[in-house]
């Protein structure tokens, strides 16, 4: 009968019902879209630019998409296309930041080589306090980097950064001074950074710098612990030349 329901036997599989919608992966993108067309190129610069606007006065976890669309006078939808998610600019930014700040922190290090003092913590307090001014300076850039909601990616961006940091730190140290050959030094020199980092990242969400008594107490803590592995004294490889002329 047309009216009837056809049951199948208990021995043959139900047919599923065909589906025709794009299969979907469980993982979600926070990278953004690599533009390659020029209008695209303009686009994610004015998106990058607005960012920075916004967080130099709002925190970062109060923007959305559409306030990044309507600061950079760009459609919220075409603000998606290139980053589907607000944390996919913090991400690009961290990226971004990371490079100038080391840039900036390496070329500190290497003029404060070129004084020949022979205090290398003399040389580390130097290098922190340049790092100190650049972050106390840049809002946007605080938000970024230690700000309340870094995203893993971020921290892993931020570690990765302080261990290149690390290497090229001890390049610059080995080029002014006689090191001692201590394996594994220049992790130690990250594992230092990573400290320093910690305690300014707290001071900043407490207070929105980093403030004079976490300075000094992170200076603090980096020496002692670099102090495990390095003697208080390094001899300069300009007085060792002296010594043997």
């Amino acid at each position: 009968m047309s009216g009837s329901k056809i049951t199948p036997p208990d021995d043959e599989p139900v047919r599923q019902k065909a589906s025709h919608r794009k299969g979907r992966t469980a993982e979600v993108r926070r990278s953004p879209r690599v533009p390659t067309q020029e209008r695209s190129r303009r686009r994610y610069q004015a998106i990058i630019e607005a960012t920075e606007h916004l967080l130099q006065t709002a925190n970062i976890e109060d923007i959305s998409l559409y306030d990044i669309g309507k600061q950079s006078k760009i459609a919220p939808a075409s603000v998606h296309y290139l980053f589907n998610t607000v944390t996919a600019i913090h991400i690009e930014l961290n990226k971004i930041y990371n490079e100038r700040l080391t840039a900036i922190v390496l070329e500190q290090s290497k003029r404060q080589a070129a004084k020949m003092n022979p205090s290398w913590q003399d040389w580390v307090k130097a290098v922190m306090a340049d790092a100190r001014d650049v972050l106390n300076n840049n809002r946007a850039m605080s938000e970024i980097m230690l700000g309340p909601t870094l995203h893993r990616q971020s921290r892993i961006n931020n570690l990765m950064h302080n261990k290149t940091f690390g290497q090229a730190s001890l390049e610059v140290m080995r080029e002014a001074y006689v090191m001692p050959e201590i394996p594994n030094l220049e992790r130690y020199f990250m594992f230092s950074t990573e400290l320093g980092e910690a305690l300014w990242s707290g001071s900043y969400s407490a207070r929105g710098e980093i403030d004079d008594e976490t300075f000094a107490e992170s200076v603090r803590a980096t020496l002692a612990y670099l102090r495990c592995f390095l003697p208080e004294t390094l001899v300069l490889k300009e007085r060792q030349a002296e010594s043997a002329a």
